[in-house]
């Protein structure tokens, strides 16, 4: 439990939570030691459970500061050391413990056993042997929830006589590179005449148990930049690693060589670094037996790895020279391949230094591809490797037209040629990889025609490596020539002239199918990601022009999920009862369809078709206004057949987002709601041709609404209702304006009304089968969409009543046309109204914990203990991205709903309920007897204005480089509704200071912002502050007239900013403030109008540029406020 806190929860690892873990230790480490004695006194029966205990003391020690044991340190390397000399076990655990320390470029020395393969888990198991089964979760249940192993996809616990070994090694790491100095040669004194103690099997045994750990303090040591010791230390680090070099086991000897560059790498010394090279030169020279040859001939490739590369001619020449003697001897396969794996190694970390050697390097491995039998696979593969680091040296130069460059690519293309041959399909993805590099050179040099022919034959390969390399080299090739891809994919299946299995079914749906298919068999994380990146780039390239192939594929995928029968059959009673007989086709699937290139894939597949979708919308969206304009496709698909639109079919878009949508798998609703809502977005203005004054969408409202409501059930788990809000599907759908009938808007509404419910019962009545803050994300996003709905509603009434005023001024014949407009606004409206004191309680609850989540670190002691209205305080931080996406257009509705109530009307249970205490320091922890019960309507409007004032300002202060454009308009809009009332301008106009600061937020907000939109926003706020102060100045005039009664109106004191003087003071002068931003829009937009300008060359060449029509707008709008300025001034002002 202890191990698990510290390795899970390192945020609430403080020194003092530390402090409190450790006094179980001192008694734990005395256990240990004791372990022994009490085993021989009881025997057998505590065995495993000893074994157990050492396992799970040693991973906590790992995992916990080694400063806090060091009293420790002694007694635990004693018991270390002793199970690292004198293990339980005689089992050979290299298979498991070595590997991690090799690096995993020299781990394809060894075989087939050790590479990845589908079948690895099968390898493993006869690996271990011994009849003992390994990956077992009864050797230890916690694996489960642990971090899994690189490569694997699911914990694979060894038995407690492995792990314990695992363990011992991992801690022993840490420990040794902690200790003294001079105590570190006494263990490694002691480990080295352990191992000359034993022999035969066990000596193995125990000298790998011993590199394995101190590889790993190697590794500590290096990360932490620490030192390895005196020349007494090096010697015997030397000696046990060199052994190691000699051992009969190929894995050991990898592990060496690993082992000896971590040793180089930790004392950075290079006369040590030289004696290293010149231990392995001296053995080779006299070394006739392959484990010698091959151990040296690695560690000579290996020792520079982590110095930077090879800064030495003197040594690369001496290496280059050994190791192409030992390619060529012929009598050993394996010492060929491995020191032609060590020349490939020598050639990447050489870079420049090794262009001298090219030539000649080449023709060895040309020669040796042609002479060596292709029965040693392991020789050609280290050939190509040798031939892959060639050409990345060359790189660039590739593409030279000299007859050297010339020579030196026709080298490359035949060897790659030669590998192709090759019966071993490691050796062909080897090739291909060798090719991918070419083309990436010397693209110009490469048959593309044949390359795609060898990728597509070997698409479905049963050899894992040689599916990766193909589908590496595809995602390189459609970066640049994807429709040359596809086609000749295509044509090659067409003529029939590969043999082609049976899972590559190019020939019907082309080799983006083909790709999908793989995708829906594959298991292996980074293939799959590969194929993900291929898909899209050849998306990106083609979705516009292959539009229906693409839509076709993807609805190919998502209709043949195996439950999607039973999905259609939703109950869409009431919707199809207005829906049209088209629309039937939408919600059923093809059953005259007779060819399924899908069957039944996967949920992870059918989500990522339901994202190309939302991907190939946005291509469209890129491409041109007719994919989304149906008059003006219908024209061009009428003059050319070919040409092809996106709105012509939004049958089949709306029926994929309902697939989707509506599915058993949680992700693809998610995935389908995500494509719904674009759908509805993109689609929302465009007009019906036939039916003038009615949009496209309308005939979907059935299909919509089917798709929605399953979102909205008890059932459904929070974060799918969330998306069906958050992504403001069913918000955006009522707002759009599609849905012009009031009951088929109130079938939708409802569902808000569903879910406004559960935000009502509070976080105290969440489900316990998820985290709470799961329930915040579903909390705040259906006050979101609510949010988003009373905006739009409100919006849409103003315009209304704007029109209708504009239409009685015409005439009277819109009249009829109007009330059936208006009675779609105020149905809305009408239908937000019910639930509006409710949503405005819960809006400003919202907001209030927004506000607390955003004050600085050094007030979080003052934080509510219990938390806020919708979090809870243990997952304070996982609430705050939830109300950070939500907070904008709730600010927005709350200021919405004060100005309509004119700040009048207070709620009566307001005191009560004091859901809008006001959010200041000195008041957020007050406990509730200490509060205030009832507040005036006074106290609770102005603790409102601060609320919404305070986050506006603190927000638009400093918003981050990501901030959402929405946000910021959301706010602007908010201050702008706030000042669009009496009261809360009189607040703003009797405070000075306020209205100064908030001027310089909105200058610094135009400074940084370049955006139309905002500045014009911007400059409403700035004309509402000033006509605020217009009406205190006169307020202030009025009242001292009427105080001084019949007195000569020349006493009068004069108001207005200047007052007897005249003078303006920066910083605290509204004046100045307006005037400072006013004239940054104005010479933006003129730069002639600043005298420092006038150099330049573009105001001196007397070219004046017409101002674009959002820089005319912009100008307007500041002369207006220019022109308002003067009334807040006094005469001397």
């Amino acid at each position: 439990a202890i191990k698990s806190f510290v390795s899970h929860c390192a945020a609430l690892l403080t020194d003092e939570v530390v402090q409190r873990l450790l006094p179980p230790l001192p008694s734990a480490v005395d256990l240990l030691t004791q372990l022994t004695s009490i085993y021989k006194s009881y025997g057998n029966p505590l065995k495993t459970s000893s074994t157990v205990y050492r396992h799970k003391l040693y991973e906590l020690l790992a995992v916990l500061p080694p400063k806090t044991y060091e009293g420790s340190f002694c007694a635990v390397l004693k018991e270390l050391v002793a199970d690292l000399t004198v293990p339980d076990s005689q089992i050979d655990a290299s298979a498991f413990l070595l590997p991690p320390l090799c690096h995993e470029n020299d781990l394809l020395l060894l075989g087939p056993l050790l590479q990845e393969t589908d079948h690895r888990f099968i390898e493993e198991q006869l690996l271990l042997g011994n009849s003992i089964a390994g990956g077992s979760l009864e050797y230890d249940p916690y694996s489960i929830y642990e971090k899994v192993a690189k490569g694997d996809s699911v914990p694979k616990p060894l038995p407690p006589v492995l792990s314990v070994i695992s363990a011992a090694t991992r801690l022993f790491g840490v420990m040794f590179s902690h200790v003294a100095e001079s105590h570190r040669l006494q263990v490694l004194e002691q480990l080295l005449n352990s191992i000359k103690q034993t022999k035969g099997s066990r000596q193995q045994i125990v000298q790998l148990n011993v590199l394995s750990a101190f590889s790993t303090s190697l590794k500590h040591l290096a990360n932490c930049k620490g030192s390895l010791g005196p020349e007494e230390v090096r010697r015997s680090a030397v000696t046990l690693v060199v052994g190691a070099l000699e051992s009969n086991n190929p894995l050991l000897r990898c592990a060496a060589a690993e082992c000896l560059a971590r040793l180089a790498q930790v004392v950075a010394d290079s006369a040590f670094t030289s004696g290293l090279a010149q231990v392995s030169f001296d053995k080779l020279k006299s070394a006739r037996d392959v484990v010698s040859r091959t151990g040296h001939s690695l560690a000579l490739g290996c020792l520079y790895r982590y110095l930077g590369g090879i800064g030495s001619t003197q040594h690369l020449n001496a290496c280059v020279g050994i190791l192409y003697t030992l390619s060529q001897d012929s009598t050993s396969p394996d010492v060929q391949a491995w020191a032609l794996h060590s020349l490939s190694l020598i050639v990447d970390l050489a870079g420049p230094l090794y262009h001298v050697h090219v030539e000649p390097t080449l023709s060895l491995v040309l020669m040796l591809l042609l002479t060596v039998p292709p029965t040693y696979a392991e020789v050609h593969q280290s050939l190509g490797r040798c031939l892959n680091a060639l050409i990345t040296t060359l790189g660039p130069e590739l593409q030279g037209s000299s007859t050297t460059v010339s020579a030196l690519r026709t080298s490359c293309l035949l060897g790659c040629a030669v590998m192709q041959d090759n019966p071993d399909c490691l050796v062909q993805a080897q090739a291909i990889s060798c090719l991918q590099q070419l083309h990436m050179f010397a693209p110009r040099h490469v048959n593309l025609s044949s390359l795609v022919s060898c990728l597509c034959v070997n698409l479905c390969s049963s050899y894992l490596l040689l599916r990766r390399a193909v589908v590496a080299c595809l995602r390189q090739l459609v970066q640049r020539e994807a429709a040359e891809v596809s086609e000749y994919a295509v044509a090659l299946v067409k003529e029939s002239r590969e043999d082609f299995t049976p899972d590559v079914n190019i020939r019907e749906i082309g080799l983006e199918g083909a790709l999908l298919g793989l995708l829906d068999k594959e298991l292996d994380r980074r293939l799959c990601q590969d194929i993900k990146e291929t898909l899209t780039h050849m998306l990106t390239s083609m979705a516009v022009e292959k539009l229906s192939f693409w839509l076709k594929l993807c609805k190919d995928v998502l209709a043949a999920s195996a439950d999607f029968n039973t999905v259609a059959s939703v109950d869409t009673t009431q919707e199809e009862e207005t829906a049209k007989v088209d629309d039937a086709s939408v919600l059923t699937s093809d059953s005259d369809e007779r060819f399924h290139p899908f069957s039944n894939p996967r949920w992870s597949t059918r989500v990522f078709a339901a994202e190309c979708i939302c991907k190939i919308i946005s291509q469209c969206e890129n491409a041109g206004s007719g994919h989304f304009d149906l008059t003006l496709a219908q024209e061009r698909k009428q003059r050319d057949s070919r040409d092809d639109f996106l709105v012509l079919h939004l049958a089949d878009l709306i029926r994929m987002a309902f697939m989707a949508a509506t599915d058993h798998s949680d992700q693809l609703r998610l995935s389908g709601l995500q494509t719904l809502l674009i759908v509805v977005r993109k689609f929302a203005a465009v007009p019906e041709p036939e039916f003038p004054g009615h949009v496209i969408l309308e005939q979907y409202q059935a299909n919509v609404g089917a798709a929605l409501r399953p979102a909205f059930a008890p059932e459904t788990p929070p974060d799918v209702t969330a998306k069906a809000c958050q992504a403001s599907v069913c918000s955006a759908w009522i707002a759009s304006g599609v849905v012009s009938d009031l009951n088929d808007l109130r079938r939708v509404h409802q569902l808000l009304v569903s879910s406004l419910v559960k935000v009502q019962a509070g976080k105290e009545a969440q489900s316990q089968q998820y985290n709470e803050s799961t329930s915040t994300m579903e909390l705040l996003a259906v006050l979101k969409a609510w949010a988003e709905v009373y905006i739009v509603a409100v919006e849409k009434q103003k315009n209304q009543d704007d029109a209708h005023n504009h239409c009685l001024k015409i005439a009277n014949s819109a009249e009829e046309s109007y009330r059936d407009v208006t009675l779609s606004a105020s149905g809305l409206l009408d239908l937000v109204q019910a639930d509006l004191g409710t949503l405005s309680k819960l809006w400003l609850a919202a907001l209030q914990d927004f506000a607390l989540l955003t004050l600085p670190s050094e007030y979080a002691s003052q934080l509510p203990a219990e938390g806020g209205t919708f979090y809870t305080a243990e997952t304070i931080e996982n609430a705050r991205p939830h109300y950070y996406n939500s907070w904008a257009l709730i600010l927005y509705a709350a200021a919405l709903w004060l100005t309509s109530t004119g700040f009048i009307i207070a709620d009566p249970d307001e005191g009560v309920t004091n859901l809008s205490r006001p959010v200041t320091p000195t008041t957020m922890c007050q406990d509730s007897s200490t509060r205030p019960l009832v507040k005036s309507p006074e106290d609770v409007n102005t603790d409102r204005f601060h609320l919404i004032l305070g986050i506006s300002v603190e927000f638009l202060c400093s918003p981050r480089s990501d901030a959402a454009m929405e946000n910021i308009i959301a706010c602007l809009r908010a201050l702008q509704t706030l000042f669009d009332v009496p009261w809360p301008r009189s607040k703003i106009g009797g405070d000075q200071e306020l209205g100064v600061e908030l001027l310089n937020v909105l200058h610094r907000l135009i400074l940084t912002r370049e955006s139309p939109d905002i500045q014009l926003a911007a400059l409403e706020v700035v004309r509402l502050i000033l006509f605020a102060a217009q009406e205190h100045v006169k307020e202030k005039r009025r009242s001292a007239e009427v105080d001084d009664g019949a007195a000569e109106k020349e006493t009068l004191p004069e108001f207005g900013e200047g007052k007897d003087t005249g003078g303006l003071v920066p910083g605290k002068s509204l004046v100045f403030a307006t005037l400072e931003l006013c004239v940054c829009i104005l010479v933006r937009q003129l730069p002639q109008l600043n005298p420092k300008l006038t150099c330049s060359p573009a105001v001196q060449s007397g070219k004046h540029l017409l101002l674009s029509e959002d820089g005319s707008r912009l100008v307007a709008a500041a002369l207006v406020i220019l022109s308002d300025v003067p009334a807040i001034c006094s005469p001397e002002g």
